[in-house]
């Protein structure tokens, strides 16, 4: 009786071991040159904060084929010796993890544009070993602020506000 027990137990432990073997040996979930499109989903606008240098957005929310996928943080130097380098970080957006900003232009002056263009390139996050590449467009409108006063109150300066854009990542 005790020997068909761990017999029983023994069968059962190598099948799910053999399972759970052959469900990580699974191919990848994104093939190579597979798109992703997403587009901002910022209503009316998503307040990015305090006009900078290197350009930077944290939380824009975005939709992946239509459906809200996550928010990214982007940190880009539109010009001065790291101009065209910077980073982009997703949060819960499909299986992207940190990308590098290749090279980024603008319309508009450099302090305040209207549009960038980003090129990046990252690698997932899933454990397959997988990486993408991608563009990015954002558009911004900016507004005065005078500033907060009391304690703890913003200075004034420029704010700039995210519009509106697209992203198209594509799976190596």
């Amino acid at each position: 009786m005790r020997g068909s027990r761990l017999a029983a137990l023994t069968l059962t432990l190598a099948s799910c071991a053999l399972t759970l073997s052959a469900c990580y040996a699974q191919t990848p979930d994104e093939q190579p040159g597979q798109s992703l499109p997403m587009q901002t989903n910022v209503g009316a606008g998503f307040n990015c904060g305090r006009v900078s240098s290197p350009l930077y957005c944290y939380g824009i929310p975005v939709t992946v084929n239509g459906v809200p996928g996550g928010t990214f943080w982007i940190d880009t130097y539109l010009t001065g010796y790291n101009a065209q380098t910077g980073f982009i970080v997703w949060y819960g957006v499909a299986d992207l993890a940190e990308a590098h900003v290749t090279s980024n232009s603008y319309v508009g002056s450099s302090s305040m544009p209207s549009s960038i263009t980003v090129n990046f390139s990252g690698d997932t996050n899933d454990g397959d070993g997988g990486s993408y590449t991608g563009t990015m467009t954002l558009n911004f409108t900016y507004y005065y602020s005078s500033g907060g006063g009391g304690r703890g109150g913003a200075g004034a300066g420029y704010r700039f506000i995210c519009t509106g854009g697209t992203v198209n990542v594509t799976y190596r």
